[in-house]
């Protein structure tokens, strides 16, 4: 079994069974369930999320392609990974085979992260705004804190940070469960170095949970209670 998974890969589960082989490839198998645990609630929140941000700036650019429009201002990084999905299917939508909505498909998690950051620069240092040109315009009103409202009488919007916190925090461990990396223990902060400490996986799913709350909380409540991964979080190996 090391062999198959490489001595790197099994090391972590080594060190939580203090050298017992069989009770590492226990935790191995667990961290598996875990992974599978976890699908439902990552699908879920990646499409929510992808279909409130694609119908926000459909509305604000008034284009279902709003990719294309030249009143949006795109970061370097974005731009890019946009553009890849957009060539690979130039053709296809060229001829009407495919749709605007094979590109929003097909776009990374990270595109709809970074939308939904402070900002960046492009190459030439010119200033992008995503908090204002983007978020305050148009992307706060694809979320809501349940029925409140403000004293306004407004509906009672998530801060934009705390939105794209919990969407980053989701996409690294999406990216850690696909790339069979150990989960159990949590993830590693986004941005910040290894040696910080971990957020707990219950943290993330909760944020998670949440996030998605804000755009379905219909969708949201289906993953509240018991569940397939509070389940299996309960069901650690024990020596």
């Amino acid at each position: 079994m090391e062999r198959a998974l490489s001595s790197e890969r099994i090391e972590p589960y080594l060190a939580d069974a203090g050298g017992d082989f069989d009770l590492a490839w226990e935790f191995y198998q667990w961290n598996l369930r875990l992974v599978g645990a976890l699908m439902p609630l990552i699908s879920d929140v990646e499409v929510t999320l992808r279909n409130t941000i694609h119908r926000q700036l459909t509305a604000q650019f008034g284009t279902p392609k709003w990719w294309s429009s030249p009143k949006l201002l795109l970061d370097d990084e974005t731009r890019e990974m946009i553009g890849d999905v957009v060539r690979k299917h130039r053709k296809k939508l060229g001829r009407g085979i495919e749709g605007p909505g094979r590109i929003v498909a097909d776009l990374t998690f990270g595109v709809w992260v970074n939308l939904l950051s402070k900002g960046a620069t492009t190459a030439t240092q010119q200033t992008v705004n995503y908090d204002e040109n983007l978020w305050r315009k148009t992307l706060m009103h694809g979320f809501r804190v349940g029925n409140e409202t403000n004293a306004r009488g407004s509906p009672k919007r998530p801060i934009r940070r705390h939105v794209h916190q919990a969407a980053a925090n989701l996409q690294a461990l999406r990216n850690a469960a696909v790339h069979h990396r150990k989960i159990s223990d949590g993830i590693r902060q986004p941005g910040k170095p290894p040696e910080e400490p971990r957020i707990p996986l219950a943290d993330v799913v909760e944020s998670s949970i949440e996030l998605l709350g804000w755009m379905n909380p219909d969708l949201a409540n289906l993953h509240r209670g018991p569940t397939a991964l509070t389940q299996e979080l309960d069901n650690r190996p024990a020596p």
